[in-house]
């Protein structure tokens, strides 16, 4: 989320401000390869037990020959030299078994007791299996992971789910029910998974006690309090194990607005959201802290070095999925390696010199030259990038006062606009992915003189929007309007709606591609909250021309 003092607020209405607001081990570590693991005989079926696996099961990462398994036991479950058992059938009752797998009971015992396995080279390419964990005697739930297509594979369908923002303390998971239901084949994940704040919620069961005592997180215990907290949703759980899911992370997986200083060489919170931001050490550990504690809690293979010498060499999140013939997925990080905020004039400056030397970056160079790469030669129909925050031009005028939001890419005009260029080198469409504003939006990325791809928002699972911000009525004419003031700015843009919450999904085919944006009511904690669809877009391959689809 934008931050509105990094846009020079001394020009800004109150009404100004508050839109900015809203507009938002010694080796490397590695999840257990399957390889590496004994064969096991597979284990009686115990009975499903919550208690052992208050987590559930998730997988992800996937691959031509397999994908990440996930799962967590119990502390109190936990049996000192007691191994925990994974098997992987080719159907949902898993009687057709591809393998059983024993993790040493010792590789249980750290990383607060969570496990991944990788499948990578044991199964085959583009299918559905099943897998279920067994532990003394109990066994987790059954999930469903996928594998990608084979390389030379011309898939006739690639669905996506968009996911963004999900505030445990401001409302519940209901979208994530209808997710399980609904036929797609991954998650994708675009950020915000948690927040860092703990303290009291309006909504029944919500409210958060981090360890430290304090109303945000303060060190490790702090992050997996939350991330496990999170992932004792009945929803959340029920999909992950439905869908295998792909994952970036924005800004509050370990601080709001959070940038590294590169003179300093220290990371930083945004200006007011961390006490500690003035303590260097401190605000290592934290990072160093949320970092760890992102990859002990998510099915990624990406690879994890505790002990680099510097924070920006611990994670490498950015990796490519290559969908066949059809997509190719490119995930980026845009929170560890970016500058720091420009204040109002430096913002202009730079917006105005889009097409000079790269001084402000979201991405970092090593990132850049690999991203900039495969948007070249990607061959693939369409390239999708799951991308956290907004990627095209936006401006409002509040009073004669520009408003840009300095937290997305119009901050990183010179570097996006070498992105751009690059990806309309490549032979298909382009299509970014976002997340970060919670709001559902459909529009074109546009420069001086082309279209250089569209771009499709998912609203927030249950984060702040406009609506919830500025207290405005929940009346289809006040929707009308702020759409109809968004576009007066910005005619590239379609679609915008930030009175609702929920979710995306994306299908890509080689004729088209599709979005769907869903609002679901976040105030029932139900399987029966309520869901209706917001706006549907279609654009045809090697076409950008959003159609309307009622």
């Amino acid at each position: 989320m934008a931050d509105p003092n990094a846009v020079d607020t001394g020009r800004r209405t109150v009404l100004a401000a508050a839109l900015a607001a809203a507009l938002p081990g010694s080796a490397v570590a590695r999840a257990h390869s399957a390889t590496g693991l004994a064969a096991a005989s597979a284990p009686a079926v115990g009975s499903e037990n919550g208690d052992v696996f208050p987590q559930g099961v998730a997988s992800g990462d996937p691959t031509p020959t397999g994908a990440v398994l996930w799962t967590r036991v119990a502390p109190d479950a936990y049996r000192e030299g007691t191994a925990l058992t994974v098997t992987v059938a080719r159907d949902e009752g898993l009687a057709d078994t591809v393998g059983s797998w024993r993790v040493p009971a010792e590789r249980v015992a750290g990383h607060d007791k969570t496990v991944k396995v990788d499948l990578d080279g044991e199964l085959d390419a583009g299918r559905d299996y099943y897998y279920r964990f067994a532990y003394d005697g109990a066994s987790s739930p059954v999930g469903r992971c996928r594998t990608l297509p084979a390389p030379d594979a011309t898939p006739d369908r690639v669905a996506f789910a968009l996911l963004t923002c999900q505030d445990y303390r401001n409302g519940y998971y209901g979208a994530y029910h209808h997710v399980a239901q609904d036929d797609v084949d991954f998650l994708v994940h675009l950020g915000d998974f948690i927040y860092e704040h703990g303290g009291g919620s309006s909504y029944d069961g919500r409210s958060l006690s981090l360890p430290s005592g304090e109303g945000v997180v303060m060190d490790l215990d702090d992050f997996r309090y939350l991330h496990r907290t999170y992932r004792t949703d009945r929803f959340l759980r029920e999909a992950l194990a439905a869908h295998p899911i792909i994952q970036t992370w924005d800004d509050h997986e370990i601080v709001n607005n959070r940038y590294w200083d590169y003179e300093e060489d220290r990371p930083y919170a945004g200006d007011g959201d961390h006490p500690r931001n003035d303590d260097p050490e401190f605000m290592t550990r934290l990072f160093a802290d949320g970092i760890r504690a992102w990859w002990e809690y998510t099915p990624t293979r990406v690879p994890y070095d505790p002990d680099a010498d510097s924070l920006l060499d611990q994670l490498e999140l950015w990796r490519g999925f290559r969908f066949g013939d059809l997509v190719e997925l490119l995930v980026t990080d845009e929170r560890l390696y970016r500058t720091a905020p420009a204040d109002g004039a430096q913002f202009e400056a730079e917006i105005g010199s889009a097409g000079g030397e790269i001084s402000e970056t979201m991405l970092g160079e090593t990132q850049r030259e690999w991203f900039t790469g495969r948007l070249a030669e990607s061959g693939a129909t369409w390239t999708a990038w799951a991308n956290e925050v907004l990627a095209m031009e936006f401006d409002l005028d509040l009073g004669g006062a520009a408003l840009q939001n300095a937290d997305a890419w119009d901050a990183f005009a010179a570097e996006r606009d070498l992105l751009l260029e690059r990806a309309a080198a490549g032979d298909g469409s382009f299509v970014a992915l976002t997340g970060d504003m919670h709001t559902a939006l459909a529009g074109y990325i546009e420069g001086a003189d082309r279209r250089y791809g569209v771009e499709f928002m998912t609203p927030a699972v249950t984060s702040v929007n406009l609506r919830e911000l500025l207290e405005l009525p929940d009346e289809e004419g006040v929707r009308e309007l702020l759409q109809a003031y968004v576009r007066q700015f910005n005619p590239h843009v379609e679609f915008f709606d930030s009175h609702d919450w929920g979710y995306a999904t994306v299908e890509f085919t080689p004729e088209d591609c599709t979005y769907s944006a869903y609002a679901v009511d976040k105030t029932d904690d139900s399987a029966d909250a309520d869901r209706r669809l917001l706006a549907r877009y279609r654009c045809p391959a090697d076409e950008y021309a959003l159609q309307r689809q009622e």
